[in-house]
């Protein structure tokens, strides 16, 4: 809680300042054109209105008892209330910075006219990204429900969807002419026109009439038919039948091919469960593994930016398909031991399974899982940049020696910053979603581990210092990952159950 608040005192700060100095620039020597402020209502209306969908999908579509909820009010009531906490939940979180941002535009400007007009036309502009979210979240569940194949496949959808996403995001961010020619004529429509609605009333800016009318109307229709549409399609998503995927007989051997190479002499029964179990769910709903995709969306945004700026493929992309690799290796089934079994854990670890087996279990599910992504994206990335083999070959034996101990290091931050918190998944199903502080922890000793090989290639040794260097590094990943495992064992074998879990 203190952390959150000194953080949004810091984004105010920042927000004041910023906002000040544009105001007085502004007021000073007015806008040769509206386009900017049009770009950024624009940019404020989609990814607002993405953000409450998603919110939607996730967490708010779906009602704590629902029975019991859904009888004591009417749907369009629980609908409207929901969409009402929403907005009471965005102005608890973005009050303050937005308000001190705000007013420090209106001094910057030397005119109150202009706060008052920039906060009204910012509540509007919220209460229009809540409705129409929600709406679209809702309708987002509605499809998710009625279609076989999205119920099916839902979680990779999600997963490319997002990468979609990062993707769209950077590519109109760079401005590239194709964007323009995308972006320009939406300047022209009225949700743009909320720009120079929120301008108003700043000094040396001037607006037609119509334009201002047409922003008015947004706001206007918009919160309405929003609303009007979220309550019809929550009543559809609360109360009707969720379509069953027909059996297939592949599904449970395609999901075990994976660990069809692991010999049963070499693993434990309980071990090998273990995998199979982690592995199986991380294909049923990939967000419960979204630790492990954070590095690639982070190479996909870095590397769409300077593919659209350079109109070439980034040379430091093989080595990021390394790191990305480590990371998901590491994040990708061990990052929260405790909390990962939720309520579960107390009988997992009391019906043949002890904590060195589990613990076991989720170290080789991010090998089979983490390995294969590293190596394959290494040499394929390497390929398309036309590297030397030897020298890809080289960056391979690092990475999957360094992604062998990654598991402990995961297991260690995740001891330290076990999380039990639920995340709400599309069919009504629920999942816990791991400690930030936790993945930053992990990030802190893998990057200790590397720093060896980091700064050998960095200030460009000669081959045998590098070798050494890279023997350093995969051997401090092994032995931190052998202390975290050892660490965390001991934890495990003294654990306690937390009340709230039973």
């Amino acid at each position: 809680m203190i952390a959150g608040i000194v953080v949004g005192l810091f984004y105010a700060l920042i927000g004041a300042v910023m906002a000040f100095f544009l105001g007085s620039l502004v007021a000073e020597e007015g806008l040769s054109t509206m386009t900017q402020p049009r770009m950024v209502a624009l940019a404020v209306l989609v990814i607002g209105t993405f953000i409450v969908a998603q919110r939607t999908v996730k967490r708010t579509g779906s009602l704590d008892a629902p029975g019991a909820v859904l009888t004591a009010a009417s749907p369009a009531a629980v609908a409207v209330g929901v969409m009402g906490a929403e907005f009471g939940r965005a102005l608890l979180f973005l009050g303050v910075p937005a308000g001190v941002t705000i007013l420090a535009y209106g001094l910057g400007t030397g005119d109150p006219l202009a706060a008052v007009v920039l906060a009204a036309v910012a509540l509007g502009v919220l209460a229009v990204v809540i409705s129409v979210g929600f709406a679209a979240g809702m309708a987002a569940r509605r499809v998710s429900m009625r279609s076989q194949f999205v119920t099916r496949h839902r979680g990779k959808l999600g997963v490319v969807g997002t990468f979609l996403a990062f993707g769209g995001y950077m590519f109109f961010l760079e401005g590239h002419a194709l964007s323009r020619a995308i972006v320009d004529p939406l300047l022209g429509l009225p949700p743009a026109w909320l720009g120079d609605l929120a301008l108003a009333g700043t000094p040396n800016v001037s607006a037609s009439s119509g334009q201002l009318l047409g922003a008015v109307g947004v706001v206007v229709l918009g919160v309405p038919i929003g609303a009007r549409a979220g309550v019809a399609l929550s009543r559809r998503v609360w109360f009707g039948e969720r379509v069953r995927p027909a059996e297939r007989s592949g599904v449970t051997v395609a999901g075990t091919d994976l660990l069809g190479w692991l010999p049963d002499a070499h693993l434990p029964v309980a071990t090998r469960a273990v995998v199979r179990k982690s592995v199986l769910r991380a294909r049923r709903s990939p967000f419960i593994v979204q630790y492990a995709l954070v590095p690639y969306f982070v190479l996909a945004m870095f590397g769409i930016q300077f593919a659209i700026q350079s109109g070439s493929i980034p040379s430091w992309l093989t080595h990021g398909m390394a790191v990305a690799g480590v990371v998901a290796t590491g994040t990708a089934f061990a990052l929260n031991p405790i909390g990962g079994e939720e309520g579960l854990l107390p009988i997992t670890l009391t019906c043949g399974v002890d904590s060195r087996s589990f613990l076991a279990g989720l170290t080789v599910a991010g090998w089979v899982v983490g390995i294969p992504a590293t190596v394959g994206g290494t040499i394929l990335s390497g390929f398309l940049l036309g590297i030397p083999p030897m020298t890809i070959g080289s960056i391979v034996l690092v990475a999957s020696g360094m992604a062998l101990g990654a598991p402990g290091i995961a297991m260690f931050g995740g001891v330290v910053f076990p999380s039990i918190e639920t995340q709400s998944l599309p069919g009504g199903s629920e999942t816990v979603e791991p400690s930030t502080y936790a993945f930053l922890l992990f990030a802190v000793g893998l990057g200790i581990a590397a720093l060896p090989v980091t700064v050998a290639w960095a200030v460009g040794t000669g081959p045998v210092v590098l070798v050494l260097a890279a023997v350093g590094s995969v051997g401090l990943a092994w032995l931190f990952g052998w202390a975290g495992f050892r660490y965390t064992v001991t934890q495990l074998d003294g654990y306690v159950p937390d009340p709230d879990l039973l």
